[in-house]
């Protein structure tokens, strides 16, 4: 019997990052994708696709804005588990080239927040034809306020209250207007410009007939939110794969006996990828899965919960050389998402590719071969660096 191997993500679940309610839904917010000369706020077009994919097979629901403020106002009585909703802010001509036709091919909705100033003024921003196009297969047009500048009333100090209460009234309402006439849609959500607001200006979006607003503050919508400090999953460029997981709330899940092993070279005539969950009774069965995330499709996989083994067949051929397998769950007592994430390699008969790391930053532990069971702590964990791709 192969040694066992106990698989976790110690060292990414060591950041400060507050408890998410498992309750509720999360509201990603997504500003440009494949513009590498943007220095903070843009994805690659692979993390995109990669986000993408991994909402679509690993137990997520992506569901419209308008569902989430629904359940957090008392007006539907539930989400689905894992809800999602997507936002895209500002304008950019990414929206329409990288964004629209991922999300369209897996029928997400999203919600996309504009301020009509940016539309057309630079070839990096979106057209009207190219908004009306999106909105008219279904897209959730919204404002981000008229020409995007900071809101609230302390930054603009030169202002008396007339001044500011005029200004202010033009970046709500005239903007709303516009996304109105060119989308022949209601508009009834804002995101705040720069996630700057204070409670005069929530007050001031609902005097200006708005249903809700968006922060960038981090957190999840559960029911009684303030629908006017909406919190959202801000996405930017440093942001690797195992923190965007940790982001929307999964925690470790601890593993087993990965076949194959983190790192290994998958012989081609083995076509089972397995795992045991050491700690499997306290996990609600029905919410075990098992997916490949290198592969475009989905597998069927299948779950003992007598045991705690997972596994799943290819039934068809892998394409690149380093396949990646997660396996999630909820737990029965807290409700929250844990998984965990190894990867593997295929052979490359055109020429071994550099090493890439088994997994996202984890600390793999070996031990002596075991008969069954968990097996015992290891004495000195080897921790193991992210690898440099996307995956």
């Amino acid at each position: 019997m192969m040694a066992a191997s106990v698989l976790t993500t110690a060292a990414l679940f060591a950041k400060p990052f507050p408890e998410l309610d498992p309750s509720g839904g999360t509201i990603l917010c997504y500003h440009i994708v494949e513009y590498p000369a943007d220095p903070r706020m843009e994805i690659s077009r692979d993390a995109f696709q990669q986000q993408m994919r991994y909402l679509s097979t690993t137990g997520y629901t992506v569901v419209p804005l308008r569902d989430i403020y629904e359940y957090a106002t008392g007006k539907r009585s539930t989400l689905p588990k894992n809800a999602i909703a997507i936002t895209l802010d500002d304008g950019w001509r990414s929206a329409y080239t990288e964004a629209f036709p991922e999300l369209k091919k897996r029928h997400f909705p999203f919600t996309l927040f504009i301020y009509p100033k940016i539309i057309g003024m630079t070839p990096y921003a979106l057209t009207w034809k190219q908004v009306k196009e999106m909105a008219e297969a279904g897209a959730d047009i919204e404002s981000h306020s008229l020409s995007h500048p900071f809101l609230t009333k302390r930054r603009h100090e030169t202002f008396d209250a007339k001044q500011y209460a005029d200004w202010l009234q033009k970046e709500l309402v005239n903007s709303r207007r516009i996304l109105e006439k060119e989308t022949g849609h209601p508009v009834r959500f804002l995101a705040y410009p720069y996630g700057d607001y204070d409670h005069y200006l929530t007050a001031d979006v609902a005097k200006a007939g708005y249903d809700g607003a968006l922060t960038c503050d981090y957190g999840r919508v559960s029911r009684g939110t303030n629908p006017y400090r909406f919190k959202r999953v801000v996405i930017e460029k440093q942001m690797d794969f195992a923190t965007f997981r940790y982001y929307l709330g999964a925690r470790p899940l601890p593993l087993q006996e990965m076949t194959p092993l983190p790192g290994q070279l998958l012989d081609p005539g083995q076509m089972t990828i397995a795992a045991h969950i050491p700690d499997y009774q306290r996990l609600d069965p029905k919410s075990v899965g098992m997916a490949l995330l290198s592969m475009a499709g989905t597998l069927p996989y299948s779950y003992d919960a007598k045991n705690g083994w997972i596994s799943l067949m290819v039934n068809e051929g892998l394409q690149g050389t380093l396949q990646r397998a997660l396996v999630w769950a909820t737990e029965k007592k807290s409700g929250r998402r844990v998984e965990a994430t190894w990867t593997f390699r295929l052979p490359d008969v055109f020429g071994d590719p550099a090493f890439c790391p088994a997994v996202d930053p984890i600390v793999i532990a070996q031990h002596p071969a075991q008969t069954g069971g968990a097996a015992g702590a290891a004495s000195t964990p080897r921790s193991v660096a992210a690898p440099r791709l996307q995956n």
